[in-house]
């Protein structure tokens, strides 16, 4: 796995939805699920993930894995921004 692709999946997953806590109660119907919650993202959290981004691209070029990271994965991030309403443009 390259490095880059690493970075992104850490940051989906800490950045993405927390799900809720559903305690299961005796009763035939069940209560509504709590609403997902989201992390609140700041500044410096993006700007740790671009400059990991960028130091994880040049050890993957350096690895001869350039361009490694998947669409996929992109894509996946770009949602989860867009759900945070944080803009991500070095992907």
């Amino acid at each position: 796995m390259c490095v880059v692709s690493m970075i992104m999946d850490h940051y989906s997953e800490k950045w993405g939805p927390t799900p809720p806590t559903v305690v299961p109660l005796p009763h035939i119907i069940s209560p509504p699920s709590p609403p997902i919650k989201f992390p609140f993202i700041t500044k410096e959290e993006i700007d740790e993930f671009r400059r990991l981004l960028e130091r994880a691209r040049e050890y993957d070029r350096r690895n001869n894995e350039p361009d490694c990271e998947l669409e996929e994965k992109k894509r996946k991030v770009r949602k989860l921004a867009e759900q945070l309403g944080v803009k991500i443009d070095f992907l």
